[in-house]
């Protein structure tokens, strides 16, 4: 047999063929591939983490967005287990004739009651104490204030809150001391069952054995109703067993409750006098078994009594036939009956405001609840009773009390300083301790008068909402650059320095002073670089910003300012920079976008370079000044010297110092061109 290359020709032919089969499975794989590429990769769910996802969802941010006036607004959103509690941070103050801050929120709803067929709403609003109460004109359902609902006559708000310190001298002690919502989950007053002609099915409490109990009605409809009932034939009744399905209804029959058996006729909204049926209910009429606050005690055995078994039973009834001249002798009614709704009372324990000393309530300490007292339901739909609300939104003035490191420790109070929220947030993770600044904190507090000073002058204050868990260090460190500061690392302690030189608590605008100059005799050989930023960083471009308006009168207003140097083009590219999380004025907002505007226009390159081991206390944000040879290969010799601000500085373990700074250069008089522009270029704000 003939070979090619010592390789027999059969074999050579089953090898190019196999190496052709492995081409074409190749070329296959690869085409699927790149067509897998195109689709969007599946995302990987992390176990055990549906409440951090809930958490992050933009139906749990509480800052308060834009309510359409034609629009009756979103349902209310409930809280479940696992949500965070926000933090409310702010302060409305008057400079000159200006309002400043204050904040709308949007709480999750806690808890909902009837007592007495009023409706009772309570709400988290914030972690800490609130010490100001809301007016009812600033609380909104929807797009209306509660004040002026058509179906409400005087609603009440009211605030509760208790330290750590008073909720574990007394732990079985509500804060909510109102006796109509409790901190007790298995205690509650609620509207249960709604009664219907169309049909209805009642549930008993599942725990009806145990617990005690409270139970009223009234009747629903419109017009008159005073000759109006329902009835229901007992023997299209029926009872099952809520766990197995099993048909109870034989075994009630046979207890001889009602007279005449399965052929007694269930009638509804019945009114008698002296056994005699004379009419029925007129719309707004209640019939109380237990006033609200008294209950009757668990009746052992409720269900096998009633059904012959120990699991809870669920009755049903049909539609039933109206009668509008139940009693012949009188007119016939001539408004409509919706039904009967029923509410009712449970409670471990026979007196819910006086709980004994074995129950801990300590989880609601250090939380300010907001109740609600009022008819701020939807309105009914089709005779159905209401059970659900618009979102609320309320504004707060001021917000959670907080050691005010702004004013040198001396009190506690609401702020909208930025300072003392980053404080306040350490301070929640147990990090600082105003009680010990200097030695309990890893957090330098020395200069945080100067920068509150700042804030003031320049009208950056922090009035929003935190309402999701952060990590304090990442929070505090992208959001400070917002309020011209930058939080660093100094000297083994975290620091809050001005991202901009400062002067007399001002933006200083006068020739600056670098803090130290480095010349190629301080830089190690071979460790100088030099980095320009891409040319689409340094274009021309317009700033848009987003805040808020703090106005008490219209809930979460969002407005949007765009900021340019006179130069730029109406249409050059336009980068937005979202503040509605804790701006609400505009100078705050502006100077922001003076900043980003200033910083890219002068601000060309970077550098890195390494030292010998610096001893000195420089630090990021310190402006610095480069002296360097320049030399190239067309023998141009010159001294080249910049002054640039430090980002950031590494020490290592073999004796040197790794600087790396931001280009910041000054003009002839050594005055910064960015802090110039910044105070005293015109820019062009539409």
């Amino acid at each position: 047999m003939s070979k090619v290359g010592g390789v027999s020709f059969r074999g050579y032919k089953k090898h190019k063929k196999d190496l052709k089969n492995r081409l074409a499975k190749t070329l296959r794989q690869q085409a699927k591939q790149k067509k897998n590429r195109k689709a969007r990769e599946q995302k990987k769910q992390v176990p055990a983490s549906a409440s951090a996802e809930r958490d992050a969802s933009p139906a749990q941010r509480k800052n308060a967005a834009s309510i359409n006036a034609s629009s009756v607004g979103p349902q209310q959103e409930i809280a479940q287990a696992g949500d965070t509690v926000p933090l409310l941070f702010c302060k409305r103050v008057t400079i000159g004739s200006t309002k400043y801050g204050g904040t709308w929120i949007q709480p999750d709803l806690l808890k909902q009651a009837s007592y007495n067929f009023e409706g009772v709403f309570l709400y988290a609003i914030s972690q800490g104490n609130v010490a100001t109460t809301p007016s009812i004109q600033q609380a909104y359902v929807g797009s209306v204030a509660i004040k002026f609902l058509p179906n409400i006559i005087a609603p009440t708000l009211t605030q509760y809150y208790k330290s750590e310190s008073q909720m574990a001298a007394a732990k079985n002690v509500c804060p909510i001391t109102s006796g109509k919502i409790f901190c007790d989950i298995d205690t509650a007053n609620y509207t249960s069952t709604f009664w219907s002609p169309k049909g209805f099915i009642d549930r008993t409490n599942p725990e009806r054995p145990v617990l005690y109990v409270g139970t009223r009605d009234i009747v629903r409809g419109e017009g008159d109703t005073t000759n109006t009932t329902w009835t229901v034939p007992g023997t299209e009744f029926r009872a099952y067993e809520t766990a197995t399905g099993i048909d109870r209804t034989a075994f009630f029959w046979s207890q001889g409750a009602h007279p005449g058996g399965v052929g007694f006729t269930f009638r509804f909204n019945a009114r008698f006098s002296n056994q005699q049926l004379v009419g029925g209910g007129a719309v707004g009429t209640t019939e109380i078994f237990q006033s609200p606050g008294t209950y009757i005690g668990p009746l052992a055995n409720y269900f096998f009594i009633i059904y012959g078994t120990y699991e809870p039973v669920v009755e049903i009834y049909p539609e039933g036939t109206v009668h509008k001249q139940t009693n012949t002798s009188n007119p016939a009614s001539t408004g409509e009956l919706y039904g009967i709704e029923r509410e009712q009372s449970y409670s471990t324990v026979a007196d819910p405001t006086s709980f004994p000393s074995s129950y801990d309530f300590t989880v609601f300490s250090d939380i300010t609840f907001l109740e609600i007292e009022g008819n701020i339901f939807d309105a009914f739909q089709e005779g159905q009773p209401r059970k659900t609300t618009r979102q609320l939104s309320v504004f707060y003035k001021n917000g959670a009390d907080v050691v005010l490191y702004s004013q040198g420790l001396s009190t506690t109070g609401p702020s909208n300083q930025f300072v003392d929220l980053a404080m306040h947030l350490f301070a929640l993770i147990k990090r600082a301790n105003p009680n010990n600044a200097s030695i309990s904190q890893p957090i330098d507090t020395s200069n945080l008068q100067v920068l509150a000073t700042f804030a003031q002058n320049v009208k950056a204050f922090f009035n929003g909402v935190i309402d999701q868990s952060v990590n304090v260090v990442e929070y505090v460190t992208s959001i400070a650059p917002f309020f011209l500061i930058s939080f660093i690392s100094k000297n083994g302690r975290y620091s809050l320095q001005p991202l901009l030189p400062l002067s007399s608590n001002n933006i200083d605008v006068s020739t600056l002073t670098p803090v130290k100059t480095f010349t190629e005799a301080d830089i190690l050989p071979g460790s100088f670089s030099k980095v320009y930023f891409d040319q689409a960083q340094r274009r021309d471009f317009n700033v848009s910003v987003i805040f808020r308006e703090s106005s008490a009168q219209e809930i979460g207003g969002q407005r949007t300012k765009t900021v340019r140097f006179s130069t730029t083009a109406n249409d050059a590219p336009t980068e937005q920079f979202d503040m509605t999380d804790f701006c609400t004025n505009q100078e705050h907002a502006e100077i922001y976008a003076k900043y980003e505007l200033s910083r890219r226009k002068h601000s060309t390159h970077t550098i890195s370079f390494d030292v010998p081991l610096l001893t000195t206390s420089l630090i990021p944000t310190q402006i610095i000044k480069v002296q360097r040879q320049r030399i190239n290969t067309t023998g141009d010799d010159r001294t080249e010297i910049e002054t640039y601000q430090v980002t950031s500085i590494e020490h290592a373990s073999d004796g040197t110092t790794s600087i790396l700074a931001m280009h910041f250069p000054v003009n002839g008089s050594g005055i910064s061109l960015i802090s110039n522009d910044v105070v005293n270029t015109a820019f062009e704000v539409v």
